[in-house]
């Protein structure tokens, strides 16, 4: 017994060497580690801009030209030229071959008679009314001078009217009218009462040569426009 616990206390000397210690040891197991927490990944909504929509709106005024339907011809008036150098244009917008015979030219109480001048569908004839010459236009199919016998062409106020026959005062006689500046006109009342005018004056300025249509039947101020120039 005694030299069994001598060999041990041999044995335990041994694992001892100048007072040191040798531990030896083994890394626990690891802990499992909790897994870290992942935050759902987060959608930012784009950012949304709503551009502002911008409506235009054009506002269009359509004329409607009525051509006659019947085979003849359909005079009207296109262009009253003012001042010194007056004349009117006068158009065939129907569909037959007629003839300006017959025919009068009025402003007040002054009538021109018309000349024999024929003129087939869509042609034109220019009849100056000053007492110079009027000019020589391109597209024109007859240039007659009449001279100033309805009056001077005032830019300011005046009326034209183009009447079939003699009977000047008859609203069945007037084939086209125009008036501007005011409705104090000698012819006035009668084209309203025709249907041939709506009793209002085009409205013109100080420097407008002249005013045009390419409307037939022009029957309103708004079927005219004011030309431009000096």
């Amino acid at each position: 017994m005694r030299r069994a616990v001598l060999i041990f206390a041999l044995i335990l000397a041994s694992c001892s060497s100048n007072g040191q210690t040798v531990e030896s040891f083994a890394d626990p197991d690891p802990v499992p580690s909790a897994p870290l927490a992942t935050s759902p990944p987060t959608t930012e909504a784009a950012a949304t801009t709503t551009e502002p929509q911008t409506t235009t709106t054009t506002t269009t005024t359509t004329t409607t030209t009525t051509m006659p339907s019947d085979a003849s011809a359909a005079f009207g008036l296109s262009q009253v030229v003012f001042g010194d150098g007056a004349f009117v244009i006068i158009t065939n917008w129907g569909n037959d071959t007629g003839s300006l015979a017959g025919y009068w030219l009025s402003q007040g109480q002054a009538y021109q008679a018309l000349p024999d001048v024929s003129l087939a569908p869509g042609e034109q004839t220019l009849l100056g009314l000053a007492a110079v010459p009027p000019p020589e236009l391109a597209g024109i199919t007859a240039t007659v001078h009449i001279g100033p016998a309805i009056g001077v062409l005032d830019p300011l106020t005046g009326e034209v009217a183009l009447i079939s026959g003699r009977s000047f005062d008859d609203p069945a006689s007037l084939v086209a009218y125009v008036e501007w500046g005011d409705n104090t006109h000698t012819r006035s009342e009668v084209a309203t009462s025709a249907g041939l005018w709506d009793g209002v004056p085009i409205a013109v300025f100080d420097d407008a040569p002249s005013i045009s249509t390419g409307v037939y039947p022009a029957t309103r101020s708004i079927d005219w426009s004011v030309d431009i120039g000096g």
